[in-house]
């Protein structure tokens, strides 16, 4: 889609304005009532990268356009299923997470990985702090690059610098309208400190349990002096898909939805069913136990959005072994 000349670009979100960038000056516009009336399964009206037109006077955001993509997961909203736009109109994903301090969560990354195959948008895991832990790196590298993921293996202190994972994270951010996102602590601000030049985001330290402080407070959109725009998001410490369902959710992940033709029956779950060919990987260390047990707690999801009855009236296990003959 061609965006008007007379758009502008959402760069931030405050409780009751947001800051757009119209031909290049900063504003701090409300949004027009009715784009709170229109029911979507949105929690908000518009995100950040968002294109939107004004009203005429100039004075209030009139209008969302289409967006070209969107990272969205389930919103933590009591009662409601809602999906929260993290970011629209973006080229990648760059998935943060350090190996140690705080620990790896595979949840976590494979929530954003499969939430980004989702919306066809190219994603990079970036494994911060290795210095701390080189072994769990290379484990965790090994684990990703095996689902056709790209991986780069970064350490941002001084003298054990990782140039080139460094220089090639620059480039992706320099290309690209890029969303960086994962836990808190995990280093997302320093990595930017680090490949762009005088941004200066404010960084911070592990509490006493190993979790991060939210040193980023909000989502905001970063023009790039090589080029491209960087979304610098709060740390998350879960991701949750929004409306998937059961039998796409298999296609999300590389390495299982390989082994669907092998297994017996065509509409295989692989959840206990008879001669499934991703348990069988499994158990040969062909996929990874922890991308596989991500998989199944997004399938319970899934499974639960799908069936007719509330999750009180139901058994907690679904059990396996059902056959779905080809």
């Amino acid at each position: 889609m061609k965006i008007p000349s007379e758009a502008g670009l959402v760069l931030r979100i405050d409780a009751k304005v947001c800051h757009v960038e119209i031909d290049g000056v900063r504003k701090q516009l409300p949004l027009a009532g009715k784009l709170f009336e229109q029911k979507t399964h949105e929690k908000r009206p518009l995100a950040v990268g968002d294109h939107v037109l004004l009203d005429p006077t100039g004075q209030v955001i009139d209008k969302v356009l289409p967006r070209s993509s969107q990272l969205h997961r389930r919103a933590a909203t009591e009662g409601e299923h809602q999906a929260q736009v993290l970011a629209a109109n973006i080229t990648q994903v760059i998935a943060v997470a350090s190996v140690k301090s705080p620990p790896f969560q595979p949840e976590l990354v494979d929530g954003l990985l499969a939430a980004a195959a989702r919306q066809e948008i190219p994603a990079t895991l970036v494994l911060t702090k290795i210095d701390l832990a080189l072994k769990a790196a290379d484990k965790w590298a090994a684990v990703y690059q095996h689902a056709n993921v790209r991986v780069l293996r970064t350490c941002t202190v001084e003298g054990k610098q990782t140039t080139e994972a460094l220089e090639e994270v620059r480039q992706l951010l320099n290309e690209n309208q890029s969303v960086l996102i994962g836990l808190s602590g995990a280093g997302k601000s320093t990595l930017l400190n680090a490949v762009v030049p005088g941004v200066q985001l404010r960084t911070g330290k592990l509490n006493h349990i190993q979790q991060g402080r939210h040193t980023t407070t909000h989502t905001e959109l970063l023009a790039l002096p090589g080029g491209g725009h960087v979304l610098d998001t709060p740390g998350v410490r879960n991701f949750h898909l929004f409306c998937t369902g059961s039998q796409e959710l298999q296609f999300l992940f590389p390495e299982i939805a390989a082994k669907l033709p092998e297994c017996a029956y065509r509409s295989c779950l692989h959840d206990g069913e008879q001669d499934c060919a991703v348990t069988a990987a499994l158990t040969a260390g062909e996929i990874a136990a922890t991308r596989y047990g991500s998989y199944l707690r997004m399938l319970t999801d899934a499974l639960d959005d799908e069936s007719p009855y509330p999750k009180s009236s139901r058994s907690p296990s679904r059990g396996g072994g059902r056959r779905r003959p080809r």
